[in-house]
Parts: C-alpha cells; sequence; structure tokens
C-alpha cells in the first residue's frame, strides 16, 4: 500500500509549487541581496530547501547523496552557515540554477519515497546530533521537511515584502 506515500508526496509538491509561484518573478539580483540589511537572501532559502532535501534523504534513507547536487545547493555554505571557510556564491546565480538544483534534491526524495511502501513510514532510523542521538520514523522527516519548507517560505515572503522587491511584470 502506497496511501500514505501518495498523500505525503502531494503534500511535499503542493509546499513547494506554492514556494516558486511566490518566489518566481524576482530577478537573480533580488534573489541574491539581502532583503533587508543582516537577513539572508531570499536565493539562499531556497537553496536551503533542496539542502534539507537531501540532509533528510541521508538520514531516512542511510544513502550518503551526491556532492556534486550538495555543492549545487550550498549545503552547509550560505543560509545559516557555520563553518568558518565556506563557500557561498560570491556574485548572483541565474534563477535557473536555484530551480534546477532543487528540483533534482527533490526528485531525489520523490524516488525514494516511491521505491517505500507506506510500512516504511513507521521505521525508525537514527539521527545523530551534536548532543546525542534519537530515533526517528520516517514519516516525521517527511512531515518536518513540509512544515520547514512552510516555515520559511513565510520568513521569504515577509521579506519580499519588506524589501519593497516588485516582480518582473508588476506594476507599482
Amino acid at each position: 500500500m502506497k496511501d500514505q506515500i501518495n498523500l505525503l508526496l502531494y503534500m511535499l509538491d503542493d509546499v513547494r509549487k506554492v514556494t516558486l509561484k511566490g518566489v518566481s518573478g524576482l530577478t537573480k539580483e533580488q534573489l541574491f541581496q539581502e532583503p533587508i540589511p543582516g537577513e539572508y537572501p531570499i536565493g539562499s532559502f531556497i537553496m536551503h530547501m533542496g539542502e534539507c532535501d537531501l540532509y533528510w534523504l541521508e538520514v531516512a534513507s542511510g544513502l550518503k547523496q551526491p556532492e556534486e547536487l550538495e555543492k549545487r545547493v550550498y549545503s552547509n555554505c550560505w543560509y545559516d552557515c557555520k563553518i568558518e571557510n565556506s563557500n557561498p556564491p560570491k556574485e548572483p546565480i541565474e534563477i535557473e540554477e536555484y530551480f534546477s538544483a532543487i528540483a533534482e534534491a527533490r526528485e531525489r526524495l520523490r524516488n525514494y519515497l516511491l521505491s517505500l511502501d507506506d510500512s516504511a513510514l513507521e521505521e525508525e532510523v537514527l539521527q545523530k546530533w551534536k548532543s546525542g542521538q534519537e530515533m526517528l520514523k520516517r514519516k516525521w522527516i517527511i512531515y518536518h521537511l513540509i512544515e520547514h519548507e512552510a516555515h520559511h517560505r513565510g520568513q521569504m515572503f515577509m521579506l519580499i515584502r519588506m524589501a519593497g522587491f516588485k516582480k518582473r511584470g508588476e506594476n507599482n
């Protein structure tokens, strides 16, 4: 049975569709600059979505994700980076690069979920934290990805409004 899998895939697709609609029309410069002083660029939030998909996919599956894709989504080096010698982009990147990188990360997650049946969602996997470790159900991981994206989407949309970013084709 895949009823739960299909529902979770629908929710993952839906949250992403709304996120992408809300940032479409921004320029590559708007995606790259701080929307307001001291805040992360909207583009870093977008790439953070792909970073999280890959991170949690690795936790859920136990399989290392491609290093090249991790680099494309700027894993651990742009949004909320705690690494000293990180390598975030130095100049605006093309809009398509944001969308293709996170789409590839999400597709890997989708394919993994499609390889499971509903019973696998109840299985626990080990998550290691700096402060220890815990067992998490796969379905919690997917719930967390949905909730996490919705949370950051709200932040991005608020920052876009606060910055006064006008989307291409918008009038006053």
